[in-house]
Protein backbone atom coordinates (compact mmCIF):
# COMPACT_ATOMS: atom_id res chain seq x y z
CA UNK A 1 0.00 0.00 0.00
CA UNK A 2 1.44 3.35 -1.03
CA UNK A 3 1.69 6.02 1.65
CA UNK A 4 1.18 9.77 1.49
CA UNK A 5 4.48 11.55 0.83
CA UNK A 6 4.32 14.85 2.68
CA UNK A 7 6.63 17.52 1.24
CA UNK A 8 7.33 21.24 1.27
CA UNK A 9 4.40 21.97 -1.08
CA UNK A 10 1.75 21.30 1.58
CA UNK A 11 -0.61 24.27 1.59
CA UNK A 12 -2.04 23.24 4.96
CA UNK A 13 -0.21 21.33 7.71
CA UNK A 14 -1.04 17.75 8.55
CA UNK A 15 -3.56 17.73 11.37
CA UNK A 16 -5.62 20.45 9.66
CA UNK A 17 -9.36 19.95 9.29
CA UNK A 18 -10.73 19.12 5.83
CA UNK A 19 -14.46 19.36 5.18
CA UNK A 20 -15.82 16.67 2.85
CA UNK A 21 -19.45 17.20 1.88
CA UNK A 22 -21.70 14.29 0.96
CA UNK A 23 -19.25 11.98 2.72
CA UNK A 24 -21.47 8.90 2.37
CA UNK A 25 -21.05 8.93 -1.41
CA UNK A 26 -18.83 6.41 -3.22
CA UNK A 27 -16.06 8.89 -4.07
CA UNK A 28 -16.42 11.02 -0.94
CA UNK A 29 -15.89 8.22 1.58
CA UNK A 30 -12.64 7.36 -0.19
CA UNK A 31 -11.61 11.03 -0.13
CA UNK A 32 -12.21 11.05 3.62
CA UNK A 33 -10.28 7.80 4.03
CA UNK A 34 -7.29 9.02 2.02
CA UNK A 35 -7.24 12.37 3.83
CA UNK A 36 -7.26 10.60 7.20
CA UNK A 37 -4.46 8.26 6.13
CA UNK A 38 -2.50 11.32 4.97
CA UNK A 39 -2.60 12.76 8.49
CA UNK A 40 -5.49 15.22 8.22
CA UNK A 41 -8.69 15.43 10.23
CA UNK A 42 -11.98 15.15 8.37
CA UNK A 43 -15.41 16.61 9.00
CA UNK A 44 -18.01 15.00 6.74
CA UNK A 45 -21.49 16.22 5.98
CA UNK A 46 -24.40 13.80 5.69
CA UNK A 47 -28.15 14.17 5.32
CA UNK A 48 -28.97 12.08 8.40
CA UNK A 49 -27.46 10.89 11.67
CA UNK A 50 -27.87 7.29 10.49
CA UNK A 51 -25.66 7.92 7.45
CA UNK A 52 -23.09 9.72 9.59
CA UNK A 53 -22.88 6.88 12.08
CA UNK A 54 -22.51 4.35 9.27
CA UNK A 55 -19.56 6.25 7.79
CA UNK A 56 -17.95 6.73 11.21
CA UNK A 57 -18.15 2.98 11.79
CA UNK A 58 -16.72 2.33 8.33
CA UNK A 59 -13.75 4.70 8.69
CA UNK A 60 -13.02 3.88 12.34
CA UNK A 61 -10.81 6.94 12.86
CA UNK A 62 -10.62 9.35 15.81
CA UNK A 63 -9.84 12.05 13.26
CA UNK A 64 -13.30 11.80 11.68
CA UNK A 65 -16.44 13.64 12.72
CA UNK A 66 -19.70 14.29 10.93
CA UNK A 67 -22.40 16.94 10.88
CA UNK A 68 -25.88 16.79 9.41
CA UNK A 69 -26.69 19.15 6.53
CA UNK A 70 -30.11 18.13 5.27
CA UNK A 71 -30.30 20.58 2.36
CA UNK A 72 -27.13 21.94 0.80
CA UNK A 73 -29.15 24.50 -1.17
CA UNK A 74 -30.72 26.08 1.94
CA UNK A 75 -29.51 29.55 2.84
CA UNK A 76 -26.37 29.43 4.98
CA UNK A 77 -26.28 25.62 4.78
CA UNK A 78 -22.54 25.43 5.45
CA UNK A 79 -21.95 28.54 7.58
CA UNK A 80 -21.55 26.72 10.90
CA UNK A 81 -20.03 23.62 9.33
CA UNK A 82 -17.17 25.68 7.87
CA UNK A 83 -15.84 26.83 11.26
CA UNK A 84 -12.29 25.66 11.91
CA UNK A 85 -11.89 24.24 8.39
CA UNK A 86 -8.68 24.70 6.38
CA UNK A 87 -9.74 23.00 3.13
CA UNK A 88 -13.02 21.91 1.58
CA UNK A 89 -13.89 19.11 -0.84
CA UNK A 90 -17.46 19.56 -2.06
CA UNK A 91 -18.73 16.29 -3.50
CA UNK A 92 -22.35 16.55 -2.36
CA UNK A 93 -24.80 16.50 -5.23
CA UNK A 94 -28.42 15.79 -5.96
CA UNK A 95 -29.34 12.70 -7.90
CA UNK A 96 -32.59 14.06 -9.21
CA UNK A 97 -32.66 12.72 -12.74
CA UNK A 98 -35.56 14.96 -13.67
CA UNK A 99 -36.11 15.85 -17.28
CA UNK A 100 -36.58 19.47 -16.23
CA UNK A 101 -33.39 21.55 -16.05
CA UNK A 102 -35.14 23.95 -13.67
CA UNK A 103 -35.46 21.15 -11.12
CA UNK A 104 -31.83 20.03 -11.33
CA UNK A 105 -29.58 23.01 -11.96
CA UNK A 106 -30.65 25.56 -9.29
CA UNK A 107 -29.97 23.35 -6.22
CA UNK A 108 -26.62 22.24 -7.65
CA UNK A 109 -25.55 25.82 -8.34
CA UNK A 110 -26.89 27.09 -5.00
CA UNK A 111 -25.11 24.34 -3.06
CA UNK A 112 -21.79 25.28 -4.64
CA UNK A 113 -22.38 28.99 -4.03
CA UNK A 114 -23.17 28.21 -0.39
CA UNK A 115 -19.79 26.50 -0.09
CA UNK A 116 -17.93 29.42 -1.68
CA UNK A 117 -19.76 32.06 0.36
CA UNK A 118 -19.18 30.20 3.62
CA UNK A 119 -15.51 29.74 2.74
CA UNK A 120 -15.20 33.44 1.90
CA UNK A 121 -16.55 34.30 5.35
CA UNK A 122 -14.01 32.01 7.05
CA UNK A 123 -10.44 33.32 6.83
CA UNK A 124 -9.00 29.93 7.83
CA UNK A 125 -10.05 28.31 4.53
CA UNK A 126 -7.11 28.05 2.14
CA UNK A 127 -8.37 25.56 -0.46
CA UNK A 128 -11.73 24.61 -2.00
CA UNK A 129 -12.17 21.62 -4.32
CA UNK A 130 -15.30 20.69 -6.26
CA UNK A 131 -16.26 17.36 -7.80
CA UNK A 132 -17.60 17.81 -11.31
CA UNK A 133 -17.65 15.33 -14.21
CA UNK A 134 -16.20 14.66 -17.65
CA UNK A 135 -19.82 15.11 -18.71
CA UNK A 136 -19.31 18.87 -18.39
CA UNK A 137 -16.76 18.62 -21.21
CA UNK A 138 -18.38 16.22 -23.67
CA UNK A 139 -20.98 13.56 -24.27
CA UNK A 140 -19.69 10.01 -24.81
CA UNK A 141 -18.87 9.77 -28.53
CA UNK A 142 -17.33 6.33 -29.18
CA UNK A 143 -15.34 6.14 -32.38
CA UNK A 144 -15.06 9.93 -32.80
CA UNK A 145 -11.68 11.66 -32.58
CA UNK A 146 -11.58 14.90 -30.60
CA UNK A 147 -9.61 16.41 -27.71
CA UNK A 148 -10.80 17.39 -24.23
CA UNK A 149 -8.86 20.14 -22.48
CA UNK A 150 -9.33 22.75 -19.77
CA UNK A 151 -11.52 24.94 -21.98
CA UNK A 152 -13.69 22.16 -23.43
CA UNK A 153 -17.37 22.40 -22.56
CA UNK A 154 -20.29 20.15 -23.47
CA UNK A 155 -21.90 22.45 -26.02
CA UNK A 156 -23.63 19.44 -27.64
CA UNK A 157 -25.65 18.76 -24.49
CA UNK A 158 -26.38 22.47 -24.02
CA UNK A 159 -27.70 22.79 -27.60
CA UNK A 160 -29.70 19.57 -27.28
CA UNK A 161 -31.40 20.61 -24.05
CA UNK A 162 -32.17 24.05 -25.46
CA UNK A 163 -33.69 22.87 -28.76
CA UNK A 164 -35.28 19.42 -28.21
CA UNK A 165 -39.11 19.52 -28.31
CA UNK A 166 -41.09 17.75 -25.55
CA UNK A 167 -42.21 14.82 -27.72
CA UNK A 168 -38.59 14.05 -28.65
CA UNK A 169 -37.54 14.38 -25.00
CA UNK A 170 -40.02 11.64 -24.09
CA UNK A 171 -38.65 9.39 -26.85
CA UNK A 172 -35.09 9.82 -25.53
CA UNK A 173 -36.11 8.50 -22.10
CA UNK A 174 -33.25 8.21 -19.60
CA UNK A 175 -30.73 9.62 -22.10
CA UNK A 176 -32.67 12.89 -22.05
CA UNK A 177 -32.42 13.01 -18.26
CA UNK A 178 -28.66 12.41 -18.49
CA UNK A 179 -28.32 15.29 -20.97
CA UNK A 180 -30.22 17.55 -18.57
CA UNK A 181 -27.98 16.45 -15.69
CA UNK A 182 -24.82 17.15 -17.72
CA UNK A 183 -26.06 20.64 -18.57
CA UNK A 184 -26.84 21.25 -14.89
CA UNK A 185 -23.27 20.24 -14.03
CA UNK A 186 -21.97 22.60 -16.75
CA UNK A 187 -24.00 25.46 -15.29
CA UNK A 188 -22.72 24.63 -11.81
CA UNK A 189 -19.09 24.50 -12.83
CA UNK A 190 -19.35 27.71 -14.85
CA UNK A 191 -20.96 29.42 -11.85
CA UNK A 192 -17.96 28.33 -9.74
CA UNK A 193 -15.45 29.78 -12.19
CA UNK A 194 -17.53 32.94 -12.56
CA UNK A 195 -17.44 33.36 -8.76
CA UNK A 196 -13.66 32.97 -8.80
CA UNK A 197 -13.34 35.56 -11.56
CA UNK A 198 -15.65 38.08 -9.87
CA UNK A 199 -14.74 37.64 -6.21
CA UNK A 200 -11.05 36.73 -6.54
CA UNK A 201 -11.19 34.80 -3.25
CA UNK A 202 -8.11 34.48 -1.04
CA UNK A 203 -8.30 30.69 -1.31
CA UNK A 204 -7.45 28.42 -4.24
CA UNK A 205 -10.28 26.73 -6.12
CA UNK A 206 -9.81 23.49 -8.07
CA UNK A 207 -12.39 21.40 -9.91
CA UNK A 208 -12.00 17.65 -10.45
CA UNK A 209 -13.68 16.13 -13.52
CA UNK A 210 -13.61 12.34 -13.09
CA UNK A 211 -14.55 9.60 -15.50
CA UNK A 212 -16.73 6.67 -14.41
CA UNK A 213 -15.37 5.33 -11.12
CA UNK A 214 -14.55 1.63 -10.87
CA UNK A 215 -12.72 -0.13 -8.03
CA UNK A 216 -13.32 -1.58 -4.59
CA UNK A 217 -15.75 0.84 -2.99
CA UNK A 218 -15.83 1.23 0.79
CA UNK A 219 -19.47 2.18 1.16
CA UNK A 220 -21.92 2.59 -1.68
CA UNK A 221 -20.71 0.60 -4.69
CA UNK A 222 -21.88 3.34 -7.05
CA UNK A 223 -22.98 3.06 -10.66
CA UNK A 224 -19.99 1.01 -11.81
CA UNK A 225 -20.34 -1.63 -9.10
CA UNK A 226 -24.02 -2.02 -9.89
CA UNK A 227 -23.19 -2.43 -13.58
CA UNK A 228 -20.52 -5.07 -12.90
CA UNK A 229 -23.17 -6.94 -10.90
CA UNK A 230 -25.38 -6.65 -13.98
CA UNK A 231 -22.66 -8.30 -16.06
CA UNK A 232 -22.30 -11.09 -13.49
CA UNK A 233 -26.05 -11.65 -13.89
CA UNK A 234 -25.71 -11.95 -17.67
CA UNK A 235 -26.60 -8.44 -18.80
CA UNK A 236 -24.56 -5.89 -20.73
CA UNK A 237 -25.24 -2.36 -19.42
CA UNK A 238 -26.43 0.30 -21.90
CA UNK A 239 -23.58 2.67 -20.97
CA UNK A 240 -21.46 3.72 -23.97
CA UNK A 241 -17.68 3.75 -24.02
CA UNK A 242 -16.13 6.57 -22.00
CA UNK A 243 -13.15 7.24 -19.72
CA UNK A 244 -12.82 5.44 -16.38
CA UNK A 245 -10.82 6.01 -13.22
CA UNK A 246 -10.23 3.90 -10.14
CA UNK A 247 -12.04 5.34 -7.14
CA UNK A 248 -8.88 5.42 -4.99
CA UNK A 249 -6.96 7.29 -7.70
CA UNK A 250 -9.87 9.72 -8.00
CA UNK A 251 -9.98 10.25 -4.23
CA UNK A 252 -6.24 10.84 -4.05
CA UNK A 253 -6.40 13.44 -6.81
CA UNK A 254 -9.12 15.24 -4.83
CA UNK A 255 -6.95 15.20 -1.70
CA UNK A 256 -3.90 16.43 -3.62
CA UNK A 257 -5.93 19.28 -5.10
CA UNK A 258 -6.94 20.21 -1.55
CA UNK A 259 -3.42 20.29 -0.09
CA UNK A 260 -0.91 21.02 -2.89
CA UNK A 261 0.08 24.70 -2.84
CA UNK A 262 1.29 24.54 -6.45
CA UNK A 263 -2.12 23.51 -7.82
CA UNK A 264 -4.32 26.58 -7.97
CA UNK A 265 -7.51 27.30 -9.92
CA UNK A 266 -7.13 24.18 -12.03
CA UNK A 267 -9.66 22.05 -13.88
CA UNK A 268 -8.30 18.52 -13.39
CA UNK A 269 -9.52 15.59 -15.48
CA UNK A 270 -9.22 12.51 -13.26
CA UNK A 271 -9.36 10.02 -16.11
CA UNK A 272 -7.32 6.88 -16.68
CA UNK A 273 -8.26 5.19 -19.96
CA UNK A 274 -11.40 4.57 -22.01
CA UNK A 275 -13.37 1.39 -21.46
CA UNK A 276 -16.16 -0.44 -23.19
CA UNK A 277 -18.02 -3.53 -22.05
CA UNK A 278 -15.98 -5.84 -24.26
CA UNK A 279 -12.83 -4.80 -22.37
CA UNK A 280 -14.60 -5.02 -19.01
CA UNK A 281 -15.94 -8.52 -19.72
CA UNK A 282 -12.54 -9.70 -20.95
CA UNK A 283 -10.97 -8.46 -17.71
CA UNK A 284 -13.71 -10.11 -15.64
CA UNK A 285 -13.28 -13.41 -17.48
CA UNK A 286 -9.61 -13.48 -16.49
CA UNK A 287 -10.60 -13.22 -12.83
CA UNK A 288 -13.52 -15.64 -13.13
CA UNK A 289 -12.67 -18.08 -15.96
CA UNK A 290 -15.67 -20.29 -15.12
CA UNK A 291 -18.17 -17.42 -15.02
CA UNK A 292 -21.03 -17.47 -17.50
CA UNK A 293 -20.65 -13.88 -18.67
CA UNK A 294 -22.56 -12.32 -21.57
CA UNK A 295 -20.89 -12.23 -24.98
CA UNK A 296 -19.96 -8.66 -25.85
CA UNK A 297 -20.15 -7.20 -29.33
CA UNK A 298 -16.63 -7.70 -30.77
CA UNK A 299 -17.15 -4.52 -32.80
CA UNK A 300 -18.32 -2.36 -29.90
CA UNK A 301 -16.76 1.07 -30.53
CA UNK A 302 -14.27 2.53 -28.07
CA UNK A 303 -13.90 6.14 -26.99
CA UNK A 304 -10.92 7.35 -29.05
CA UNK A 305 -10.88 10.93 -27.83
CA UNK A 306 -7.78 12.30 -26.14
CA UNK A 307 -7.97 14.02 -22.78
CA UNK A 308 -5.63 16.28 -20.84
CA UNK A 309 -5.16 14.05 -17.78
CA UNK A 310 -1.46 14.62 -17.12
CA UNK A 311 -1.90 16.67 -13.96
CA UNK A 312 -3.71 13.79 -12.27
CA UNK A 313 -0.81 11.48 -13.11
CA UNK A 314 1.66 14.01 -11.73
CA UNK A 315 -0.26 14.37 -8.46
CA UNK A 316 -0.45 10.60 -7.92
CA UNK A 317 3.29 10.37 -8.46
CA UNK A 318 4.18 13.40 -6.34
CA UNK A 319 2.07 12.60 -3.27
CA UNK A 320 1.81 8.79 -3.32
CA UNK A 321 4.76 7.67 -5.41
CA UNK A 322 2.50 5.96 -7.94
CA UNK A 323 3.83 5.62 -11.50
CA UNK A 324 0.39 6.67 -12.73
CA UNK A 325 -3.22 5.59 -12.74
CA UNK A 326 -4.14 2.08 -11.65
CA UNK A 327 -5.42 0.89 -15.04
CA UNK A 328 -8.67 -0.68 -16.19
CA UNK A 329 -7.78 -4.33 -15.62
CA UNK A 330 -6.64 -3.92 -12.00
CA UNK A 331 -9.59 -1.67 -11.21
CA UNK A 332 -12.03 -4.19 -12.70
CA UNK A 333 -10.37 -6.98 -10.72
CA UNK A 334 -10.98 -5.04 -7.51
CA UNK A 335 -14.56 -4.20 -8.54
CA UNK A 336 -15.27 -7.90 -9.11
CA UNK A 337 -13.70 -8.75 -5.74
CA UNK A 338 -15.98 -6.23 -4.03
CA UNK A 339 -19.07 -7.54 -5.83
CA UNK A 340 -18.33 -11.13 -4.85
CA UNK A 341 -17.76 -10.12 -1.22
CA UNK A 342 -21.16 -8.44 -1.16
CA UNK A 343 -22.99 -11.40 -2.62
CA UNK A 344 -21.09 -14.10 -0.72
CA UNK A 345 -19.13 -15.33 -3.73
CA UNK A 346 -22.22 -16.21 -5.74
CA UNK A 347 -22.07 -15.79 -9.51
CA UNK A 348 -23.45 -17.58 -12.55
CA UNK A 349 -21.14 -20.39 -13.67
CA UNK A 350 -20.96 -22.17 -17.00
Amino acid sequence: MTKFLANEDLAIPQGSLILVTGVSGMIAVHIADEALKAGFRVRGTVRSVEKGQAIAELLKSPGFEYVVVEDMAAGGAFDDTMKGVSAVVHTASIHNFSGNLGDVSPPLVRGSMNILEAALANSAVKRVVFTSSTGTAANPLPGVRFHIGRDTWNEDAIDLVRTTPPDKQAEMGFDWKMQVYRVAKVETERAIWDFVERQKPPFAVNVINPGLNFGKAKGSMGVSGAQVLNVLDGNIPPIPSLYMVDVVDDARIHVAAAVDSTVNNQRIFACDEPFNWRLVIEAMQKVLPDADLPKPDPNEPLDISTIDNKLGTELLRKWWGQPGYKGLEQSINETVEMCLERRNGVYKRR
